[in-house]
């Protein structure tokens, strides 16, 4: 229920004052904007400020050029309230609209206008009516009807509109559309929003590789979430998640392992929820190299930035100094194919999966990445390149899919 005193009133003028002066008088807002016709704007002077039993801060109008025209009194109310808000220095949540009076044009309007910006609605009814009940009210008989803004129910399906962008991977909109939400549904509503408008920002962040921030953001929001999960099993799943979520980003931290883990993860959401291949084959490429890297850091102490002559095998050193050493830096770097080549010589598992598929399968698939946009040419590539790919990742890496952060799907 919203306050009978509002700070501030919207309220609609018609041919009969009463109904507004009564309305007003048990209102007492301080600010009063009338929304009138030039037929009723002399009543607003005339009949209903001179009635009024207490003084207002200040009052204004905003008049139509057509009482019967949708549009027109639309655009007006649009396009003249937020100046006047502004100028009284009025918040969304003090204004209070009465549609009491005007046209049903101008109800309408005055309601489809203000939907978003207004904490609720009043109107006077009545317990009596002339003509057996179905005419006007009778005055002395006005009754006040106070409603909360419908935005508690249109948000739900604002809600919808931001779990089907969060869970198609555009996590700074599902976020922008929280945080409009929330400032237009009631103090009840506000807190669960709220937390999720800060959720979608720590996805968002960690599908930017901000993992820190990130984990520090999900980290925060767990424990309010939790509390909205009792009975509700959607919010439940959501925890669960969330839960592995944070306990992937802490074992993430220092582990050079799980992060090819995430890289792949990151390129499924950019194929699967954006259809972007040219995006998720580039992280591809960038995962068959970072599985080398580590490969030879974790098991031989090799550097892939800054390999020693003693750790190539003689029948590759020559070569490889020749071929990999900056001299500005004075030291050798590896790429993908060289990483392979090295761990193959050293007779490590890893490079000799590698150059099992590598020419039936991985080398044309390379040549495909070569030549898309966001490599050397000017090709898109095509979603069955980036399934195989994938595939034959996963394979010779040894990887599971479901050993791979899954972000929450949302449904609320």
């Amino acid at each position: 229920m919203i306050q009978p005193t509002p700070k501030a009133i919207l309220i609609s003028v018609g041919g009969s004052p009463k109904p507004v002066v009564v309305s007003l008088n048990q209102q007492r807002p301080e600010y009063i904007c009338f929304f009138v016709s030039e037929a009723t704007k002399d009543s607003t002077e005339k009949e209903i400020l001179p009635n009024l039993d207490f003084q207002p801060r200040h009052w204004d109008w905003i008049i139509t050029p057509n009482a019967e025209g949708l549009s027109e009194c639309y655009r007006e109310i649009t396009d003249r309230l937020p100046s006047i808000l502004q100028k009284w220095g009025i918040n969304n949540d003090e204004l209070v609209v009465d549609y009491t009076g005007g046209t049903k044009t101008m109800s309408v309007a005055i309601t489809l206008a203000t939907v978003e910006v207004s904490t609720g609605y009043a109107y006077v009814g009545g317990v009596e009516r002339s003509k057996d009940g179905v005419g006007v009210v009778l005055n002395g008989k006005e009754k006040m009807c106070f409603f909360e803004n419908p935005w508690n129910e249109i948000a739900f399906m604002s809600r919808k509109e931001a779990s089907i962008l969060f869970n198609k991977g555009r996590y700074a909109a599902a976020s922008a559309i929280f945080d409009k939400i929330e400032g237009k549904v009631n103090i009840n509503h506000k807190p669960f929003i709220k937390i999720m408008k800060k959720m979608s920002d720590g996805y968002n962040l960690w599908d930017q590789f901000k993992h820190n921030e990130a984990r520090n953001i999900l980290y925060s929001c767990r424990d309010i979430i939790k509390t909205y999960s009792i009975g509700d099993k959607k919010v439940d799943n959501l925890v669960t998640v969330l839960i592995q979520n944070i306990d992937f980003l802490d074992k993430l931290k220092g582990n050079d392992e799980l992060k090819h883990y995430d890289l792949i993860a990151n390129a499924m959401r950019r194929a699967e929820l954006e259809n972007k291949y040219d995006d998720a084959v580039a992280r591809l490429y960038r995962v068959i190299e970072a599985i080398a890297h580590y490969r030879l850091q974790s098991a031989y102490q090799i550097n892939s930035t800054n390999v020693k002559d003693v750790q190539i095998p003689e029948s590759i050193r020559n070569d490889y100094i020749t071929k990999y050493k900056d001299n500005r830096e004075n030291r050798i770097k590896l790429g993908m194919f060289a990483s392979y080549l090295l761990l193959e010589k050293l007779n490590d598992h890893l490079g000799n999966s590698f150059f099992t598929v590598y020419e039936k399968e991985i080398r044309g698939l390379l040549a495909i990445r070569n030549s898309s946009i966001l490599a050397h040419g000017f090709d898109s590539v095509r979603p069955e390149t980036y399934e195989r790919l994938l595939n034959i990742i996963l394979s010779f890496s040894e990887t599971k899919k479901e050993d791979l952060p899954q972000f929450p799907v949302l449904e609320i």
